[in-house]
Order: structure tokens, then C-alpha cells, then sequence
């Protein structure tokens, strides 16, 4: 409990950007449900399938991975609500854990975009989801919340 009242006022930046970042991807996984069929359609007309290719077997795969999103988010939430508790603890693992977090997000962002598997809007939610990670970058790594975060070095008996 005592890690918690010294706490840098920081972390609350941390933690609100992590809530944001939550909820920006319950957002999309909501409308990918919403659009399911739209969105399934997009992605066929833009894979370039050949000949003799079986699309309704396609249709489903890209069905799985759209479904897939939004069972990932609500393990994310589990997961981030374990996060923000060992946070406020104070304990450096769920801090190196957040700055994995925001590096691999945002890697696995910049490749969607580039890769243009989705339509413009759902581009347009990454890129304000990307921004939302660098600030949660940011954000981790100011010199308050590392400090608070430091390894505890054992003093010598």
C-alpha cells in the first residue's frame, strides 16, 4: 500500500492511456461485428485471389480472424484490468510489460496499415490508436514513472 501513496501523478496518465487504448479497440471490434459482411467483402476484393480458389473457404477464414478480434478483446480487458492493479502496486513487471505492450501494438498497427487488409475508416481508427499507444509510450517512460519503476537493489548486509 505504500507504493501506492507514492506513486507519481504520472501514472494516472499511464493508466488512463491504457483505458483509452482498451477502448478504442472495443470500439473496432464492435463495429467489425457490425460490419461483418461489408468488411469480409472488402478484404476478398482486395486479396487478388486466382482461379479456382475456394472463396467461400476464404470467406470463412477471414470470417474466423474478424470473430477472432473480438474474443481478443475481451481477454485484453482481463488482462489489462490485472495490469493496471500490479501498476498501482507499484510493480516493475507490469511496467516492463506496458512498454512490450506499446512496442508490439504499435509494430502490429504500422503493419496493418501498410498492408491495407481493411477499409479507410477502419485505417483511420489505427491511426488514432497508433497515437494513442506513442503517447502511452510517452508517457511510460517520462523520468517520474521510470523512477518509480526502478530495480530495487538489496542493500548489502
Amino acid at each position: 500500500m505504500e507504493e501506492q501513496v507514492n506513486a507519481p501523478a504520472q501514472l494516472r496518465h499511464v493508466i488512463t492511456l491504457l483505458l483509452a487504448n482498451l477502448a478504442l479497440s472495443a470500439v473496432l471490434a464492435i463495429l467489425f461485428v457490425a460490419f461483418h459482411a461489408s468488411l469480409i467483402d472488402y478484404q476478398l476484393a482486395h486479396l487478388g485471389l486466382s482461379a479456382g480458389v475456394d472463396v467461400d473457404g476464404v470467406r470463412a477464414g477471414l470470417s474466423v480472424g474478424l470473430w477472432s478480434r473480438a474474443v481478443a478483446v475481451v481477454i485484453i480487458g482481463v488482462v489489462y484490468s490485472f495490469l493496471i492493479r500490479r501498476l498501482r502496486e507499484g510493480r516493475r513487471r507490469a511496467y516492463l510489460r506496458v512498454l512490450v505492450l506499446s512496442v508490439v501494438s504499435l509494430a502490429g498497427i504500422a503493419y496493418l496499415l501498410v498492408s491495407y487488409q481493411y477499409p479507410a475508416w477502419v485505417r483511420v481508427e489505427q491511426v488514432i490508436q497508433a497515437v494513442v499507444l506513442i503517447a502511452l509510450l510517452w508517457a511510460t517512460t517520462r523520468p517520474a514513472v521510470r523512477a518509480h519503476f526502478a530495480r530495487r537493489t538489496v542493500p548489502a548486509a
